[in-house]
Formats: C-alpha cells, structure tokens, sequence
C-alpha cells in the first residue's frame, strides 16, 4: 500500500483542479460542440458533391463528438461552473425531449447514466462492472474456434456494437427494466426490448436513415449518396469508439479485483483500484486528446471523475509523476499496443491479473 503521503498529495491534484475550473472550461467544450455540428454539414455538403469517404469521415467525426459531450457533461464535469445555461448540468443534458438534442443515439441516456457513470465508476474491474471486458468477452475467449476467426467476430461487434451490445446491456442495468440477451433480442413483449426498438432504434433509424436521406434528396437531388455515407459513418464511428473505450480497462498488465468489500469502495482503497484497474494513452494536445474523446486520460477521469475535459490534460503530468515517485503502476501506451492487449483478453490468448500487486485492504 502506498504511503499515506501519496493518497494526500493525490487528492490535493483533484482539489486544485476542481478548484481551477472556470468558464474557459465551458468555452473549450462548447467549441468542441461547435465543431461537431460543423463536421456533419460539412459532411453533408461532401455527400452531395459525391465526395463519398471525406463525408462518411466528417459525419463520423460529428457522432463521435456527440458521444463525448455526453459523457464529459453527464458525468458531471462542469456544474460548477456558475453562470452557465443549465442545460449543460448533468441534471438537464439529454435528458426528456431534450435527448432529441443533445444526445439522440442508439442509447438510452437515463441507462447511460446509470450503467456507465455509477456501476462502471463505482465498480471498476469487479465482478458488478459492467464494462469488464474479460467477463463480457469470456464467451468469446472460450470458445473453441481459430483465434483469426475469433478476431473476425470481435471486429463484427466494433463496427456494430452501440446496436448489438450497448443498447441493450445499458438498459438490462437500468432499475425497472429486464436483462436483454441475444436470446432474447427481439422480444418486444419485454419492458426493455420495448424501449430498446420502439423509443430508441425505431426513431432513430426513421431520423437518420429515412428523414434525412429524404430531404437530401428534396433538396439537392443526392440523398442515395447520402444515406451511403450515413450508413458508412455509422460503421466508423463505431469502430472508432470500440478502438477507443474497450482497452481502457483491458490488458494482462491491469487488475480486476475480487472481494472487495462495502467499507474498500472508498477512502485511499479506492484510488489505488482506478489507477491499477485503468490505462492512459498518449496525450498532451487538443487534436490527439480530442481524437480519444479525451478518454485517452483514463486513470485521472476514474480518480476525479467530475472534472471538464480541459483539467485532464492539466492534472496527468503530476498524477503521472506523483505514480513513479511512489511506485505506484501507471500504465500508459498508445491506444493501438492497448487494442492489441484488450484483443488478447477477449480472444483467450492473455488473462488480466487477478490478484493485486499491493495490498489495498483499508486502513
């Protein structure tokens, strides 16, 4: 267990941060924001002009950035930012009509919120994580196929998993609502499928994949073109998101953790888990930190999960050496030798440690 030095010194980094955010933390996500819309009509004017691949790319771009707000601005990032339009509060953002705004995807943001801000934060690594790879992955790491058609699988459910996996596995942890599993995919006469096909992939298809392609065509005669690149966008923005949020979590050189008890949830046990449970990638400016949905700062988001974007790109050098200074592991590569790690959990060719390399018992 790392001194009690280190838990001190490292909770002093978040409070500094927390204690630094101002407007121009709102100003830097808005810009983003801004950017995003831009990259769809931009997008749209490629499709028209029949540039087929800038366009697909450009739209892609604009839902990745989609996804990112949500995710910065639901986990709470910048409510305490006074003076702001409230809609940007964890409270208000996607939430009713307003997911037709600011978050209308293939997933539920209530489920979102609950599966990936509260289970997956709370739990990291352990059994109740919901985003533990190798649990989730364990059907696949199994089974009794080559390891290249394995990987032909796997990269099936990258290029489709928001429909295929994320949908329903947010909705299955959401309370009210009922486990959707493969078998059970289609079965509208259950609560969650109900919701999964009717409020979430029937209007959203209808939106994108009809509406849409229509008034392109209404308008300048190309929505055939259109609807390609939508349909392409969706594949890679699909693949990108897999490529970046999967291996977070997932390597032989990461812990997952086993009888952890109520009272090792918090306090320095806590902060110790995030960090061996978690890897960074590369990072230090706006294009490559942008480009992984700021993801690529994992360890500081799980120790300070409420911070806005701009603080991880401030904190990370001092996390990272405060780490080394202690012995603490810090793991950080590029996002591509992490994918390469995370692809040999899910294919049965490495397993994660299961034992911790420290005793993180509380004090």
């Amino acid at each position: 267990m790392p001194s009690e030095q280190f838990f001190t010194a490292l909770k002093a980094i978040g409070q500094r941060a927390e204690s630094e955010i101002s407007k121009t933390d709102y100003y830097h996500m808005r810009i983003i924001g801004l950017a995003g819309h831009g990259s769809f009509l931009l997008g749209v004017y490629c499709a028209v002009q029949q540039y087929m691949l800038p366009a697909a790319v450009l739209m892609a771009w604009s839902l990745m950035i989609s996804w990112l707000l949500m995710h910065h601005i639901g986990h709470g990032g910048y409510n305490k930012i006074a003076g702001i339009p409230r809609r940007y509060h964890s409270k208000h953002y996607a939430q009713g009509w307003r997911r037709y705004i600011d978050w209308f995807d293939w997933i539920k943001p209530e489920a979102w919120n609950y599966e990936h801000n509260y289970l997956h934060h709370s739990f990291t690594g352990e059994l109740k994580d919901p985003d533990l790879v190798e649990e989730n992955l364990d059907w696949l790491a199994k089974a009794k196929l080559p390891v290249p058609l394995k990987k032909l699988i796997l990269l099936f459910f990258a290029l489709t998993w928001k429909v295929t996996y994320y949908s329903a596995r947010t909705l299955s942890f959401l309370r009210g609502h009922n486990k959707v599993t493969f078998a059970n995919f289609l079965d509208i006469r259950q609560k969650s499928q109900r919701v999964m096909w009717l409020q979430l992939f029937l209007p959203y298809g209808l939106f994108h994949f009809a509406l849409l392609p229509l008034l392109v065509e209404w308008w300048f005669s190309a929505g055939g073109s259109f609807l390609l690149c939508r349909i392409v966008a969706e594949l890679l923005h699909n693949l990108h998101t897999f490529i970046i949020i999967v291996p977070n979590h997932a390597g032989e050189d990461l812990c997952r953790f086993h009888d952890i008890q109520k009272q090792q949830r918090r306090g320095d046990s806590y902060y110790l888990r995030q960090i061996l449970g978690s890897a960074n990638y590369h990072c230090g400016n706006e294009w490559l930190d942008l480009s992984q949905m700021y993801l690529n700062y994992q360890i500081e988001h799980h120790l300070f999960p409420a911070l806005p974007m701009r603080q991880y790109r401030r904190i990370q050098p001092q996390v990272k050496a405060l780490c080394l200074q202690h012995g603490v592991p810090y793991i950080q590569e590029s996002v591509w030798q992490r994918l390469s790690k995370m692809v040999a959990i899910a294919t049965g060719c490495q397993k994660m440690q299961t034992t911790v390399p420290v005793n993180i018992s509380q004090r």
